[in-house]
């Protein structure tokens, strides 16, 4: 008499919940969020330094970059293939943004 083993697979989990796509989606937009809304932050404190000499038009002048800039980014860092490539994108906007301010105080 054979007995055969069942080949029965079933998904492993890891620690007891699996990773769906809809789940990674929603991190990667809130981390392309946070690096885009760091971008545009660090845009708009750094006309007040680099901008015109007059502190309400440096300011505004710095708005209007930012809200450009702001959707642009989005768009850039979720319209590449490679999520890892368009944080980068993303986040280096913000660190040459950060260097902006740090440098010209």
């Amino acid at each position: 008499m054979t007995v055969k083993a069942s080949t029965v697979v079933r998904p492993r989990r890891s620690g007891g919940r699996m990773s769906s796509p809809a789940h990674r989606w929603i991190w990667r937009a809130v981390a392309v969020f946070v690096l885009v809304w760091m971008a545009a932050h660090f845009i708009t404190l750094g006309a007040l330094k680099w901008g015109p000499s007059v502190r309400h038009d440096a300011t505004v002048l710095g708005q209007m970059i930012a809200v450009a800039a702001f959707p642009l980014l989005f768009l850039l860092a979720f319209g590449t293939s490679n999520p890892l490539r368009g944080g980068i994108i993303a986040g280096a906007v913000g660190v040459v943004a950060l260097l902006a301010v740090l440098l010209h105080s």
